[in-house]
């Protein structure tokens, strides 16, 4: 019964599930890659963002399948350790969270500094680090002030986005004389070669979608609410989305889409005047911060819990006497986002420079969506009786769809493959070393029925889930 008491207890409903499937709609990075698209398929865009949203669907469906099955921490080694084995599962951690780190924080602080820019003329550099600096002490000396915004900001910053998208598209604008409609045509230059070929950069629309599966221990039937809210965010990102492009398409020039780094921030400007360009360089900033304060909080506390697994140097793992976070790891991601964020601005913060860090990110992390689903299969054959609660209809079939569909859409973004490869491939070398040196299996594939019995351990009961679970491994200790 004292054990009891120290449960995660199972309280989130629908609402805080599809807020967190919904967090990453309003980054920086994310309405910038709305604005890039729509610069590449013009008033196609909504097609392109439709085929990016098929591999993702399919990630969704295999991600509510192995929550429902797990519904544990949700990170994607929990479903991949059992499948199939630690090595992938670091892999997937390692070569997908580090880099969205890294490339997605610092572009996402860089973004934040040049919208401060455009407004105030105050250099990027200088506001972009003094972000970057804020977020490291926020995340070591934990200011509770933040903690109580930093919930509701996200909710809000959606709100406003999507009000500002269908203001825009209304064409208030116009009435208030700050708007002057163009003649964009409804394919680009290119054709459908050009809306085909940007699929692959409509993908960052709707990456981090699975950010509710960690939460699945705390939330209350998680094999029914989790598929829901997945399903529902991704719609709702989709339909805001794609009235935000229309709406810039109407009264932007295709070559200020795709060539200024703060393209999202032109396009409000040129659907709202000054007003939409203050309202979305303000939604900018906020959450261009809270997203690359949330990246430095979160990996060096995915570090901290490989490096108690003995996958990481044990440095790792220490966590400050006094100010009780991961000190090491906090202060390694800072150092990433710091290097990152001055070479982007000694780039000069240009759209090109956007673009790779979001697309090398986006090669990495359909990789990961590509092995969920694998997992899915994987899991199917090797545990077939294992309760599933949420189960993939046909899903050889889905599956298999989403990967073709995940493939192509790497494909469609395939200058940038070699960068993710070479950071992939130093990951791999170093899972290598490390598990040689210390003398552990290279690919140690855990038992599911360890990771079931964990879960039961320290969540809270999970009606349904609890009993088949119960069920299941006395028919595996009888067998």
């Amino acid at each position: 019964m004292e054990n009891q008491n120290t449960k995660l207890k199972r309280v989130l409903g629908f609402s805080a599930t599809y807020g967190a499937a919904m967090g990453l709609v309003v980054s920086g990075t994310a309405m910038f890659s709305v604005t890039q698209v729509a610069g590449q398929a013009s008033f196609a865009v909504w097609v392109t963002g439709l085929m990016g949203l098929i591999p993702i669907l399919c990630a969704a469906l295999a991600f509510s399948e192995l929550s429902a099955m797990l519904p544990g921490g949700g990170m994607i080694s929990d479903y991949t350790n059992p499948a199939l084995g630690r090595f992938w599962g670091t892999l997937a951690v390692l070569g997908t969270y580090v880099l969205l780190a890294a490339a997605d924080g610092s572009t996402q602080m860089a973004m934040s500094g040049y919208s401060l820019q455009d407004f105030t003329g105050i250099p990027a550099i200088v506001t972009s680090l003094t972000f970057l600096i804020i977020c490291l002490l926020i995340n070591i000396f934990d200011v509770g002030i933040y903690g109580k915004f930093a919930g509701i900001l996200p909710i809000g910053m959606m709100i406003v986005y999507a009000i500002l998208a269908i203001v825009g598209a209304a064409g208030v604008g116009e009435h208030m004389g700050a708007a002057t409609p163009l003649d964009n045509s409804f394919l680009p230059s290119s054709g459908w070669v050009a809306v085909f070929g940007a699929v692959g950069s409509s993908i960052w629309w709707y990456i981090g979608f699975e950010n509710c599966c960690p939460m699945a221990e705390e939330t209350k039937e998680p094999y029914k609410v989790i598929p829901r809210a997945l399903f529902a965010a991704l719609i709702t990102i989709f339909l805001i989305d794609v009235v935000f492009a229309y709406a810039s398409l109407k009264y932007t020039s295709i070559e200020v889409l795709l060539t200024s780094g703060i393209s999202h921030i032109e396009g409000s400007k040129a659907m709202l005047g000054v007003v939409g360009g203050g309202v979305m360089s303000l939604i900018t900033i906020l959450a261009s911060f809270t997203t690359a304060n949330s990246q430095l909080a979160a990996l060096p506390r995915m570090f901290y819990g490989l490096a108690r697994q003995e996958q990481l140097p044990k440095f790792f793992g220490y966590v400050h006497p006094r100010f009780r976070v991961p000190i090491y790891g906090t202060i390694t991601c800072f150092i990433l986002m710091f290097v990152c964020t001055v070479y982007i601005c000694f780039k000069g913060g240009t759209a090109e420079i956007m673009v790779m860090f979001i697309n090398i990110v986006c090669v990495a992390w359909l990789g990961c969506y590509i092995l969920a689903m694998i997992d899915v299969i994987v899991l199917r054959k090797k545990y077939p009786d294992f309760p599933r609660l949420f189960k993939i209809p046909a899903y050889k079939l889905i599956c298999t769809i989403g990967i073709l569909s995940s493939l192509y859409a790497i494909y469609t973004i395939s200058a940038y493959i070699l960068f993710t490869l070479a950071w992939l491939t130093i990951v791999v070398l170093f899972i290598i070393i490390w598990n040689k040196v210390h003398n552990r299996p290279i690919n140690e594939v855990s038992k599911i029925e360890d990771a079931a019995i964990m879960i039961r351990e320290r969540t809270e009961y999970l009606a349904v889930w609890d009993e088949a679970v119960v069920e299941w491994l006395k028919s595996r200790n009888a067998m």
